[in-house]
């Protein structure tokens, strides 16, 4: 069985689709473009880790823009595979990439598009992890996280989650201390939801 499967998950590039939030201060165009320009940073970070798979998952297909062809383009050129996120909210999404995932891989962690922050190091960590723990999550400040990743899962324990309040993490912990899988937290870091957050990561 192979070692490590690294998925992202991204949102289908659509203009005035995707970071609405960021679109508040920056405009629907702007937004637009940060969200392509996050998925490619997170693409290059996974790619360039010491993982030997990495999956490409957007949440739906939709119409083929230049924006979705370059991507998949992208893909192409760096071995990776594309594919499409699967059930009604993001934790049965995330629960079917892992069930997916773990059928022929040890171990898979799955990374948003929003999350330039999880680089080499920080997945490298991850992974290790997941050597004496059946879930490893790295914590977001605004109270999500920026990576799960599994070595064993059991069903449920992604379901009745409030996703996109502060409360995910704590929900997440809670769901795998109920169903007695033992975890580890990363430290803590941040993705780019807000305009700050974007002003945020191109300072860095």
């Amino acid at each position: 069985m192979s070692r490590t499967l690294l998925i992202q998950f991204a949102k289908w590039p659509l203009l005035g689709k995707v970071k609405t939030r960021l679109a508040k201060k920056m405009g629907e165009r702007a937004a637009y473009d940060a969200h392509i320009e996050l998925t490619l940073t997170v693409l290059k970070n996974l790619t360039s880790s010491n993982a030997t798979t990495v999956e490409l998952w957007f949440d739906h297909p939709s119409t083929e823009n230049p924006a979705s062809q370059m991507l998949t383009e992208r893909c192409h050129e760096l071995s990776v595979l594309v594919a499409y996120q699967k059930g009604h909210d993001l934790g049965s999404r995330m629960y079917h990439a892992l069930s997916h995932g773990l059928k022929t891989f040890e171990n898979v962690i799955i990374v948003g598009s929003d999350c330039p922050t999880v680089d080499g190091l920080y997945l490298e960590r991850a992974i290790q992890a997941l050597d004496t723990n059946d879930l490893v999550m790295g914590p977001a400040e605004d109270g999500g996280y920026v990576l799960i990743g599994a070595r064993k899962i059991e069903p449920g324990m992604l379901d009745d989650i409030d996703w996109g309040e502060g409360t995910v993490l704590r929900s997440t912990i809670a769901r795998a201390e109920k169903h007695d899988l033992t975890y580890e937290l990363l430290e803590e870091t941040w993705d780019v939801d807000e305009y700050e957050d974007y002003v945020r990561w191109r300072a860095v």
